[in-house]
């Protein structure tokens, strides 16, 4: 299988919140997401809310992991996401963030990304661990 960027923008979850890979190769990812009034409501304000903001965090970082791994994998699993929100997402129409994978072993995986504004400053940044699920073989099945 191809981990292409139409892989990705092809499944309900993408489709539902609205956002796109637009890069998913050599352990790194980059997602855009127009922003729309769905979106927003961080702190009571315009700021895109958190609950987006981890939901592409997940996303961003599973791309970039997923990248590295051959199709002998069933899954990855997000074991742990741990998000730091510098300042609200100011962003007026058009979210950007970039995932990259620290370290893809086995069965465990670390990954990080970050999310800008409008100005190109950081306003949130996470860093995950990843459960790596392959596939049986047959022989091992019986």
């Amino acid at each position: 299988m191809t981990w292409t960027c139409d892989y990705w923008n092809a499944k309900p979850y993408m489709r539902w919140v609205g956002a796109r890979v637009v890069l998913a190769e050599g352990g790194r990812s980059r997602v855009e997401m127009p922003v729309e009034p769905n979106h927003r409501g961080g702190m009571g304000t315009e700021a895109v809310n958190g609950a987006i903001l981890a939901y592409l965090h997940d996303v961003a970082q599973g791309v970039a992991v997923r990248s590295l791994l051959g199709d002998d994998v069933q899954a990855i699993a997000t074991l742990n996401l741990n998000i730091s929100f510098v300042e609200a997402m100011a962003a007026e129409t058009l979210l950007v963030g970039t995932g990259r994978a620290i370290s893809v072993r086995s069965a465990v995986a670390f990954a990080e990304s970050e999310f800008l504004g409008d100005k190109g400053q950081v306003c949130c940044r996470a860093a995950g661990t990843f459960r790596i699920l392959r596939k049986r073989s047959r022989a091992a099945a019986h």
